[in-house]
């Protein structure tokens, strides 16, 4: 099961972190191409995505940010958070069998 907080307001500090690895399944992928429609080659074909600069498939981006929802919405703060925007920028390409480490940290509460 995953973890799940629960701090108030007034338990959170600044500096406080959380983090959690999660590794890119090929299940994963798969089942993100069915929720989102999005069955790009680059996701899911390896023979086309060999003829690509990336040379494997690669992991969807959005895929990879839907942990933010896990990391707010389970570990930092928890129960009762609501997740209000997000700006992304990716730089490395994601592939399957990947770990990925998902970090967040309090720098400021308002």
């Amino acid at each position: 099961m995953t973890k799940s907080n629960e701090y108030s307001f007034e338990d959170i500090t600044i500096g406080q972190k959380e983090i959690f690895e999660v590794v890119i399944t090929e299940s994963l992928v798969n089942e993100f191409a069915k929720i989102s429609g999005d069955y790009n080659p680059l996701h899911m074909d390896a023979n086309y995505a060999q003829t690509t600069k990336f040379e494997k498939r690669i992991c969807h981006g959005l895929l990879l940010a839907s942990f933010f929802s896990q990391l707010i919405g389970m570990y930092l703060p928890g129960k009762n958070a609501l997740y209000m925007s997000q700006t992304l920028n990716f730089i490395s390409p994601c592939y399957v069998n990947d770990k990925i480490i998902i970090k967040g940290e309090v720098f400021k509460k308002s």
